[in-house]
């Protein structure tokens, strides 16, 4: 099966997983309703870590390594042009729909900065991207099928694969925090490694590497590699398997469950009896 034929209630993304675990209700609004753009929201934060993550992606794509501050530094200004013409293009649906707004000079002034310090920090020793036929594109992205009774699909992206010091390569996910010391606490270091690694195994196997490592890189502490897992390329079917049994699990679920929590948009909307019924009807078919 293609895996533009999987439907969208049988394709799954890392915060589609994060949904589930943080509210049922949620879950099943964004991704069997379709509305996770539509009630998606923005911030300045958020902005400065989409600006900077897609300035590293733009500087592995055009193998900009080892120029100076200033000419990199135009590459945030392209990442901005991206977002602004991505949704003048996709409208609604765009990914970076909710976070326009927040686009502001000053906001791309914060992510310069930061980037600055980050580049820095690393005494501008970017490590160089890994190639692979997804790494080429000019917007890498991943899809994973699943096969059983029925196929499931896993899609998402890394920021990038680099190669790692040792020979081993690195999926490297770049994390900006507004702030830190929460954002760490936070950071999901059991789902992200092994979704994102899964990912990119089939290209890393085919270059012929047995190991890989994922990593987590802080644009506000540069040089902490303390954020990592390893794993052994001709074990991933274990992995997958794992993701096979989360998803299919997830799709047994047929009762609503509420989180209820003050923050949550979803289950305190306007709109959230209208959802209960289309939902209960779905579910129960």
């Amino acid at each position: 099966m293609a895996s533009d034929s999987i439907p969208r209630t049988h394709s799954f993304s890392l915060g589609d997983f994060h949904d589930f675990d943080r509210c049922v209700f949620r879950f099943f609004v964004n991704h069997h309703l379709g509305k996770k753009y539509e009630l998606a929201e923005g911030s300045a934060n958020q902005v400065i870590g989409t600006v900077l993550d897609l300035a590293i992606k733009k500087i592995h794509l055009t193998h900009a390594y080892g120029q100076p501050l200033d000419y990199l530094l135009n590459y945030l200004q392209a990442a901005e042009k991206e977002i602004r013409e991505d949704v003048n293009k996709r409208g609604n649906i765009s990914f970076y729909g909710a976070q326009l707004p927040y686009l502001t000079p000053e906001v791309v002034e914060q992510a310069k900065t930061i980037f600055a310090t980050y580049y820095q920090g690393i005494e501008g020793n970017f490590k160089k991207m890994v190639t692979t036929p997804t790494t080429k594109r000019i917007k890498p992205f991943w899809e994973v099928i699943l096969r059983g009774s029925t196929p499931l699909k896993l899609w998402g992206a890394p920021d990038s694969i680099e190669m790692g010091e040792d020979g081993i390569p690195e999926v490297v996910d770049y994390k900006y925090f507004g702030d830190k010391e929460r954002g760490e606490e936070n950071l999901d270091m059991d789902l992200m490694p092994k979704l994102y690694t899964l990912f990119c195994a089939a290209e890393l196997k085919a270059l012929d590497f047995s190991k890989v490592r994922f990593m987590v890189r802080l644009w506000q502490d540069p040089g902490n590699n303390s954020y990592y897992e390893e794993f052994d390329l001709p074990q991933m079917s274990s992995v997958a398997d794992f993701f096979k049994d989360k998803t299919e699990r997830i799709l047994r679920t047929k009762e609503l469950a509420f989180c209820g929590k003050e923050y949550c948009r979803v289950c305190h909307h306007q709109e959230k009896v209208a959802w209960i019924k289309e939902l209960q009807q779905y579910l129960h078919q």
